[in-house]
């Protein structure tokens, strides 16, 4: 081999040195380096907004018990739970409070509201894929009369028999919590500051009522107002606190002096 094939050897041997060591460790290096500096600025932007918050933390954590404690109220006006005397006990409310006459009363069963469809129809039991509507009477509903007449059977514990309360599919994804709707129907008679009374009675509740429906009517030969009103009241599924029955008072039955011969 001349000296000249050994110089264009030993030139070709650095020509491969080089190569080797540009795409062997220069190239590699430079790709991790350029991943670690992408990786870098990711991590400072992150940095950046755990300070901000960091730096908000006591008034995000305020904020966070402002929202919880207004969740709370929002929750303490619903009852959990709501029977047939509840809705016989608030017309009966009425009654005294607003000198109104209700001569027939129908007291519907709760009906599952969906919470996580808001756009769907009241009433809709996503179980059975069913609606209900609450404004009709049906076998499962009590219907009062103004002789005080029930055609609804109760259960030995006192809930309504049928009342659907065991549907869970509807409960509120966030909460847990299932919400219902008890309509109750009222037929009355009043005067002008009658009706207004009553509305004021139904809209100023404590507990969650809204009035859906409301017909009325004049009776000329009476010089009252005649109507119909259907009031829908709301319950809580599963809150933390028991039920809280109505107060009834006592009723008395008969005499103990039925000739009124006793002193």
């Amino acid at each position: 081999m001349s000296t000249r094939d050994k110089k264009l050897l030993i030139i070709l041997a650095g020509v491969a040195i080089l190569a080797l060591t540009y795409f062997l460790i220069f190239i590699p290096q430079s790709n991790k380096r350029d991943s670690l500096k992408s990786e870098n600025m990711n991590l400072k932007s992150q940095y950046n907004q755990l300070s901000a918050l960091a730096a908000k933390a006591d008034d995000y954590t305020k904020k966070t018990k402002d929202m919880s404690d207004a969740m709370q109220q929002v929750y303490d006006n619903f009852p959990s739970y709501l029977q047939i005397e509840n809705g016989i006990m608030d017309a009966v409310a009425i009654e005294k409070s607003t000198n109104t006459n209700i001569t027939e009363l129908t007291v519907g069963s709760p009906t599952a509201i969906d919470v996580n469809n808001p756009t769907g129809e009241a009433g809709t039991d996503s179980s059975s894929g069913s609606t209900t509507d609450s404004s009709n009477t049906d076998s499962s509903q009590s219907s009062q009369t103004a002789d005080g007449n029930s055609s609804q059977s109760q259960t030995d514990d006192g809930s309504a028999a049928g009342s659907g309360t065991s549907s869970g599919s509807a409960k509120s994804t966030v909460t847990g919590y299932q919400l219902y709707d008890v309509s109750t129907v009222m037929a009355f008679k009043t005067e002008y500051h009658g009706l207004k009374a009553m509305l004021g009675e139904v809209i100023g509740s404590s507990q969650k009522k809204t009035i859906s429906t409301l017909n009325v009517s004049f009776d000329d030969s009476t010089g009252k107002l005649t109507g119909e009103m259907l009031v829908d009241s709301y319950f809580l599924y599963g809150l933390d606190k028991p039920y809280e029955a109505p107060y009834i008072p006592a009723v008395p039955h008969g005499t103990n002096n039925l000739f009124g011969t006793t002193n």
